[in-house]
């Protein structure tokens, strides 16, 4: 049983443990886009239980004895997400995670960041990169444009649509994610149910999207229910690194 005081245990959609931060407050490579659609704060303010433990997560990662704790703590053989809320909100704080995972090869480690905007972060952020058991992948999106720090082309990049479309600069290993995937009022798997009642076409009034701009649209949100015994681990598109990257010594 893993000790979940600091650490949060995944649900069946994305089957890994995580470590948490305030949203927005860490984030600083967040955009204008990705502020106005964060899940992550929204959930926060919701549930202050949840907002509670990501303000104490924060004060957790500036002790000395964060790495420590992390290294002992997190599961034996798991994949674990770095922030599933949040971001690498410093270069100090990044290479704690490089000590993390250096010491930790039997743990599969994979992030997602807008940070790669803040050039001191981010050079901390491509040497957690370069240990062979962690993937970053770099957020996007029409506020950031086509990301431009060094050695971005190494990197997968994930794109957020709230509207289906996509730049031309997406490359086949991009992922895009989509907010309006869901079944809510005006969402693609609203429209595809409500398309179903009325006796009409589902794939006609909203198709399943595979692909955008040539990028991969990720498998839980092309507009159908989620697969049985599918989850974010089983899938692995976000999880392992790119082929374009190569580890650095």
């Amino acid at each position: 049983m893993a000790d979940l005081t600091y650490i949060s245990e995944g649900n069946s959609k994305t089957e890994c443990f995580s470590f948490d931060l305030p949203a927005k407050l860490t984030c600083p490579g967040m955009t204008e886009s990705c502020g106005a659609k964060c899940y992550a704060f929204k959930l926060a303010n919701a549930y202050p239980n949840v907002g509670r433990k990501y303000q104490r997560n924060l004060e957790f990662s500036q002790q000395e004895t964060f790495a420590r704790y992390m290294i002992r703590t997190i599961p034996h053989g798991c994949e674990f997400r770095i922030h599933v809320s949040g971001d690498f909100y410093s270069a100090e704080y990044a290479a704690k995670w490089k000590e993390i995972a250096k010491a930790r090869p039997d743990v599969t480690f994979y992030a997602y960041t807008r940070s790669w905007r803040i050039e001191t972060v981010w050079f901390a952020i491509m040497e957690l990169n370069a240990l062979p058991n962690v993937n970053v992948n770099l957020s996007v999106d029409n506020d950031t444009g086509m990301p431009d720090c060094a050695y971005a082309d190494d990197y997968r990049w994930c794109f957020l649509t709230s509207d289906d479309s996509a730049p031309s600069w997406l490359r086949r290993e991009d992922i895009v994610f989509r907010t309006n995937h869901t079944a809510q009022p005006g969402g693609h798997k609203w429209k595809r149910k409500r398309a179903i009642a009325k006796g009409e076409d589902p794939n006609v009034v909203a198709p399943i999207l595979h692909r955008i701009a040539g990028a991969t649209v990720c498998p839980l949100e092309r507009g159908a229910d989620m697969p049985a015994n599918f989850s974010c681990s089983r899938c692995q598109l976000c999880i392992r690194k790119p082929k374009v990257t190569a580890c650095l010594s």
